[in-house]
């Protein structure tokens, strides 16, 4: 089966199966499911973004939290796919909103506060332009990375995507933990200039 009739197979499926079958490292599982949820990382970050960090860096933390909600979901919780998913998305993103104002101007680093973040509708998108949409712009986020990461930053985002550490990265590949920082930084730089 082609990667666009798993990807229409796939389609009927709810949340819930997708993770099961991201958890079998199904990639057209996984494209779905950040197509379900683009609106919503798109939502959340424009509801962190404060000055100094952009709202595309803030998606990229949350699609990032969205992979590894797919590793950790324990689908006999009290708590469904889509709001365990939304905790861990804007829990990381506040995580980067803090990160990178920790000493400074603390007051005022936070562009939306719990309670606003908590009435904002997680809804899924349902419009069909939407998800071709994003459909299209992760094919082409795919292709970038591709064409532009070298084979080391290629291994590093993996690992990183992974939720492994940077002391963790550093000991799978055999290099310095500066080195797995400096390619990290290489990796956010490069998708900065293209997005």
């Amino acid at each position: 089966m082609q990667n666009g009739e798993l990807f229409d197979a796939l389609t009927d499926l709810d949340d819930e199966d997708l993770v099961k079958c991201c958890k079998e490292n199904d990639e057209v599982a996984f494209r779905l499911l950040t197509n379900r949820f683009f609106l919503l990382l798109k939502k959340r970050a424009a509801a962190y973004a404060v000055r100094g960090i952009e709202a595309e860096d803030l998606v990229q933390e949350g699609l990032i939290a969205l992979y590894q909600a797919t590793r950790t979901y324990d689908e006999n919780g009290a708590a469904g796919f889509r709001h365990y998913a939304d905790v861990c998305i804007s829990n990381r993103m506040c995580s980067a909103v803090r990160h990178a104002y920790s000493g400074k101007e603390k007051a005022h680093t936070l562009a939306a506060s719990i309670d606003e973040a908590e009435d904002m509708p997680s809804a899924p998108d349902t419009d069909p332009q939407n998800a071709v949409i994003s459909r299209e712009e992760l094919a082409m986020l795919e292709r970038y990375l591709k064409d532009h990461l070298t084979a080391v930053e290629g291994r590093v985002l993996a690992c990183y995507l992974e939720g492994m550490s940077y002391d963790a990265i550093a000991c799978k590949i055999g290099i310095t933990r500066k080195a797995c920082d400096n390619a990290m930084q290489r990796v956010r730089r490069k998708l900065r200039q293209r997005y």
